[in-house]
């Protein structure tokens, strides 16, 4: 059984699926790369570790703040266009921050600018992709996130060599001229077919309102309007543009859990896991050795659970069930790991599943919400993760900074990703219910 596209898809939907790989290979680029250059800017800039951890957290997490603008933006400009432009902005922040001369400087200059390009081309290329893909989907975004991936398993040892030979600025305009690729990316996007799918038949959180039949809103609109309905009316258009409508039905945050529970703990291990490594006594070569395994399991199983569910083998629950669990098992144990082939079979654990999560977390979502409400739903997943990214991804480092280790930091963090299988549970719960 092959690929397939929708109708009238060709080679589009496949330029889709390689902007979502090329964006998600220079989010974990910026993200890991930060990470690797973690301590050489805490000597720098002479800050606290929690400083810096949280400054890179914050980058992400407020690129994720303009997340709700990517419905608007979609639909006065169209995709191809808005990717063009934030690709292109994107690889030049990171230009423009390697003349930083303090912390805050380098934040927002990649917080401004880099978060917000970085996430809403991540937003709507993956809706694009669901729209194209009718069949398959799980092996086709399997192969679309790992350019997480390869990030982890390019990226993170070229900044390692980058620094050693340029010095840190040399690295960041380097790798900003790299992260300009993704305005290319752009050019190749085409505009995606109409669908006619849409959302399950869940029901929306506590709404009084139904929507009028035809023959009544006929009459409604015959009658004279009120300033108030007037006003009303006009915030409802401006909240539909925006996507905020889909905050009203519950399958929203049950998807919005799974989704913020990979992403914010995945993000958090990629801050620091060079950092915890280096504190065990490991060398910054061998720390990132351990990214690079974590690359390659990350590839392997993500596309390996992609099949077995597209196959049928493995359930979509069961799979994110799975995930799941052995997350939490990868992060709760790794205060005990201390060798270096345990280092490197608990990284690969780790972001192998941590992979899945998030590759199946997208088809979660579009079967949850159907493929119309795509966009707006990721771009409001995006904020609400980032502002708990924002508020918390400094802990790791505090954790650090008044303990001399990051143990109780990662254990917390084993206990943070169990959080998805409440969305599993109430799901089940609502799936009973209606029944």
């Amino acid at each position: 059984m092959g690929v397939k596209c929708g109708s009238g898809c060709g080679n589009a939907g496949w330029c889709a699926v390689l902007c979502v790989h090329v964006d998600w290979l220079l989010w974990t680029g910026l993200l890991k790369g930060l990470g690797v250059l973690l301590p050489t800017l805490q000597e720098q800039f002479k800050a606290d570790t929690w400083m810096i951890g949280g400054l890179i957290a914050t980058i992400t997490g407020a690129g994720s703040l303009a997340g709700p603008l990517s419905r608007l933006l979609e639909v006065l400009f169209g995709t191809r266009i808005v990717v063009i432009v934030c690709g292109f902005l994107f690889g030049a922040s990171i230009i423009v921050s390697s003349f930083s001369t303090s912390a805050i400087q380098m934040t927002l200059a990649l917080s401004l600018i880099a978060g917000p390009g970085l996430m809403i081309t991540n937003v709507l290329s993956r809706a694009m992709t669901g729209r194209y893909f009718t069949t398959n989907y799980a092996t086709v975004n399997g192969i679309a996130t790992s350019g997480h991936s390869v990030g982890l398993i390019a990226i993170a040892p070229l900044t390692q060599v980058l620094l050693d030979t340029y010095g840190w600025r040399g690295a960041m305009l380097l790798l900003g001229a790299i992260s300009t690729h993704l305005g290319v990316c752009g050019l190749l996007l085409r505009t995606p077919p109409p669908s006619a799918e849409g959302r399950d038949d869940y029901l929306p959180i506590n709404s009084s309102e139904e929507e009028p039949s035809a023959d009544e809103s006929r009459s409604l609109k015959a009658q004279k309007e009120s300033r108030f309905r007037i006003l009303k009316n006009a915030v409802k258009a401006q909240a539909n543009r925006l996507g905020c409508t889909v905050c009203n039905f519950s399958t929203f945050w049950i998807a919005t859990l799974v989704n913020a529970g990979h992403l914010f703990v995945g993000s958090l291990w990629m801050i620091y896991l060079v950092a915890y490594a280096e504190s065990k006594g490991f060398s910054g070569y061998e720390a990132v050795t351990f990214t690079t395994v974590a690359g390659i399991g990350n590839l392997v199983i993500k596309i390996l659970f992609g099949f077995m569910v597209d196959r049928g083998w493995l359930k979509l629950r069961q799979a994110l069930l799975i995930s799941i669990v052995n997350c939490a098992l990868a992060l709760s144990t790794l205060p005990l790991v201390n060798s270096y082939w345990l280092m490197m079979v608990n990284a690969l654990i780790f972001n192998g599943f941590v992979g899945v999560q998030g590759s199946l977390s997208d088809i979660y979502t579009r079967e949850l919400l159907g493929v119309e409400d795509l966009v707006s739903a990721f771009s409001w997943m995006d904020l609400l993760t980032a502002l708990i990214q924002i508020a918390l991804g400094f802990f790791p480092g505090w954790i650090f900074d008044q303990t001399g280790s990051y143990d109780k930091a990662f254990v917390i963090l084993g206990l943070i990703s169990l959080l998805p299988l409440v969305s599993l549970l109430v799901e089940n719960l609502l799936n009973r219910r209606k029944k």
